[in-house]
């Protein structure tokens, strides 16, 4: 039987994949390291006006960079690795860069089900090199379930960066509130695991699927 955590959701909004610049000074010192495992950093950050801080994972994956972008954008398989996303699907979309997507965390009777329906876009940073996909939680596009609790504040973002031809550097940063009655203190200690393992799926997913994006990774070489 699964067993219920509140802030499972927050990891779901890795599925579909902060306004952010190329990382400035200022930025980066306002991030603080928790930890590091298996050459993951994992760090937080706290800003005026949110109850909940941000958490960040930066490390490297086996992988091109356009193998890993297609199996962040790839919703339909969103589930062989992003933990917690039992459904995902596109409600419209917008461009060829940007879509309004849906993600739906079933939980246990008598705990509610979580959703999202969020924005997300796709900016090419540097063309075949660097991408950023940034999701953001919308109102609208798809009626609220009485049986889910519709999670209304999130931002999650992954920066892919080419560090050669099969390496890839991933910087991701979450920030969501799952809604409901979880306090905040338990919400905040979960939620720093979900760096980590939203990496190590992620790794194991590009391995996993080599060879079979070849369509997708074509598409995006030529995009600028």
């Amino acid at each position: 039987m699964k067993s219920y955590r509140p802030w499972a959701v927050v990891g779901s909004l890795l599925v579909v994949g902060w306004t952010v610049s190329a990382a400035s000074g200022q930025d980066e010192r306002e991030w603080r390291e928790i930890f590091a495992d298996r050459g993951i950093v994992v760090s937080t950050r706290e800003q005026a006006g949110q109850a909940l801080p941000s958490f960040r994972g930066q490390g490297e994956v086996k992988g091109a960079v356009l193998h890993v972008l297609a199996v962040v954008l790839d919703d339909a398989r969103s589930k062989e690795w992003a933990k917690d996303a039992d459904e995902a699907e596109v409600l419209r979309v917008i461009d060829a860069r940007t879509q309004v997507v849906y993600t739906r965390s079933h939980q246990t009777w008598p705990i509610r089900d979580r959703d999202l329906v969020m924005k997300r876009t796709v900016e090419v940073l540097a063309p075949g090199a660097a991408f950023r996909v940034r999701l953001v939680c919308v109102p609208g596009e798809k009626p609220e379930l009485a049986a889910a609790i519709r999670i209304k504040d999130c931002d999650t973002v992954f920066v892919l960066r080419k560090l050669d031809e099969q390496t890839t550097h991933v910087d991701y940063r979450v920030r969501a509130d799952p809604g409901g009655s979880n306090p905040d203190w338990a919400v905040r200690w979960a939620s720093k695991n979900i760096p980590l393992e939203t990496l190590l799926a992620l790794r194991k997913q590009v391995v996993k699927t080599r060879g079979q994006y070849a369509d997708v990774m074509r598409s995006w070489s030529a995009a600028s």
